[in-house]
């Protein structure tokens, strides 16, 4: 295991792990689950942390020192202090006895990244990489509830998603809400019920309604997101983003998913909600997407009668 690179669900103990990269909820993930699976070897497992800014020169040596009893240790140390990778080396010369070491090294910055230049070929390294992809995020939720043991259909994880996914950690606990439930399986209608006010009024929901030419839905959600503070800049942007996704693949209907910034269920769904429409209604949509736009950045005294006007052109077109 010794240099190994993993992903954070991968996480194993082992003598020295380096966990890297800046996704912190995933890294928190990764040491919790190592420090768990010793655990259920180990119940007399005798953990520490030491949080960024507490490591004081030889440290490490008392604290990864065989006790008197020889319970197994785990050390978790919040990122790299300046003594501490020479210290580390000096540890492994004659190994640690007993002991995990979890070393958490959230940039590649000043000291975290000497650490990680030294130690890496002797540690497993579990990397956190920023979750920036939809599909990244599907794969998540679908782990997480793997992991719990309930089933979750695809409806229910593209509104997890949609709701949640700009927050890995959100994300994690609305899962995990939902696996404890105790429902036998997780379907669409349980996130809209667990999760109302945050789903409901969710900025591709709107849209969604509108494409589908469901005019009064999309007047609905949109009503009470912004009774409730939705950010009319934000789905002023999500509703042009979707208009120019349609209008790309309008000129190209055979485009892959990637060529249009698309997953391919939208893609598939965009396709549908392409049938009946005419080069200039997408016109005058893309146009007045863009005054919508200026409108809700100042334009307009009226911002709220801007979005519903695009919002009923866009349930016009879809119909």
């Amino acid at each position: 295991m010794t240099g190994k690179t993993v992903n954070w669900h991968q996480a194993a103990p082992a003598s020295l792990v380096l966990i890297t990269g800046p996704e912190a909820y995933l890294a928190q993930r990764a040491a919790r689950s190592i420090k768990d699976q010793l655990k259920a070897q180990h119940p007399d497992l005798e953990f520490t942390e030491v949080q960024d800014g507490e490591y004081s020169p030889g440290l490490i040596f008392s604290l990864a020192a065989p006790s008197l009893f020889e319970e197994p240790r785990m050390v978790l140390i919040q990122s790299a202090a300046e003594p501490l990778t020479e210290d580390l080396l000096k540890l492994f010369e004659g190994g640690p006895q007993n002991c995990t070491i979890v070393l958490r090294l959230p940039n590649l910055v000043g000291h975290n990244g000497k650490a990680k230049k030294a130690l890496s070929p002797m540690a497993l390294n579990v990397v956190c990489d920023e979750v920036k992809k939809d599909a990244d995020r599907i794969d998540f939720v679908k782990r997480e509830f793997q992991r719990l043991g309930v089933p979750v259909d695809q409806a229910a994880t593209r509104a997890l998603i949609t709701a949640f996914g700009s927050d890995m950690g959100e994300l994690g606990a609305a899962c995990d809400q939902l696996a404890k439930s105790g429902k036998g399986s997780i379907s669409l209608a349980d996130v809209d019920r667990t999760f109302e006010g945050r789903v409901e009024t969710n900025a591709f929901k709107i849209a969604d309604a509108a494409l589908a030419g469901n005019a009064s839905e999309a007047i609905r959600l949109f009503r009470h997101g912004f009774a409730t503070g939705l950010d009319t800049v934000a789905l002023t942007a999500a509703l042009s983003m979707k208009i120019r996704q349609l209008a790309r693949l309008f000129n190209d209907r055979n485009a892959s998913a990637a060529a249009v910034g698309m997953q391919p269920w939208q893609l598939d769904r965009a396709r549908k909600e392409l049938a009946g429409w005419k080069e200039s209604e997408l016109i005058e949509l893309v146009q007045l997407a863009a005054q919508t736009d200026s409108d809700v950045k100042g334009a307009s005294r009226d911002p709220e009668y801007s979005i519903e006007k695009l919002l009923l052109a866009m349930a016009k077109s879809g119909q």
